[in-house]
C-alpha cells in the first residue's frame, strides 16, 4: 500500500542534478498526499524560481513516483512559498555538511524577493536652434 512515507522515501532517488543532492533532503517536497485510489499529489517548490533543471526535476518525480508499485496519476503542484532556502536541509544532510566545513545560519536564506523597475529615464532636453544645438542645450 502506498502511503505518503513510502512515496516520500521513493522520492530520495531522485536528485537535483545542480548540486547533486536528493530533493527530500534538500527540503524541497513540502507535502505528499495520497488518494484511495493510489493518486499521488507531490507539494514541492525548486532552489529558484528560475531553476534551469526545473522540469528535469518535476519529470523525475513524476516518473519515480508514477513508477512505484499500484501507483496511479501523479501531480506535481510547485509552490513558492515558503520559500526554499538550504536552511530545509534534513538533519542528516546539514551533519553531513557540516563535517565537511559548511556552516549554516540564517543569512543563508536567499531574498527573492523582485526588485523594482527601475525608474524610467528623464525625458532628452528640447536643445534650441543654432546655440542650444552648439551648447548642448
Amino acid at each position: 500500500m502506498l502511503t505518503p512515507e513510502t512515496v516520500r522515501e521513493e522520492l530520495k532517488r531522485v536528485f537535483d542534478p545542480e548540486v547533486m543532492l536528493n530533493i527530500v533532503d534538500m527540503g524541497l517536497v513540502y507535502g505528499i498526499d495520497v488518494a484511495q485510489n493510489n493518486d499521488i499529489k507531490v507539494r514541492m517548490t525548486l532552489t529558484t524560481p528560475h531553476c534551469p533543471m526545473g522540469p528535469q526535476i518535476i519529470d523525475d518525480v513524476e516518473r519515480t513516483a508514477g513508477g512505484m508499485e499500484g501507483a496511479g496519476k501523479v501531480g506535481v503542484d510547485i509552490v513558492w512559498e515558503p520559500r526554499w532556502s538550504p536552511m530545509m536541509f534534513s538533519e542528516d544532510l546539514k551533519a553531513e555538511l557540516r563535517e565537511m566545513g559548511v556552516e549554516f545560519e540564517p543569512s543563508m536564506i536567499p531574498d527573492h524577493t523582485p526588485k523594482p523597475e527601475p525608474a524610467p529615464a528623464p525625458p532628452a532636453r528640447k536643445r534650441g536652434r543654432l546655440f542650444g544645438w552648439l551648447f548642448g542645450r
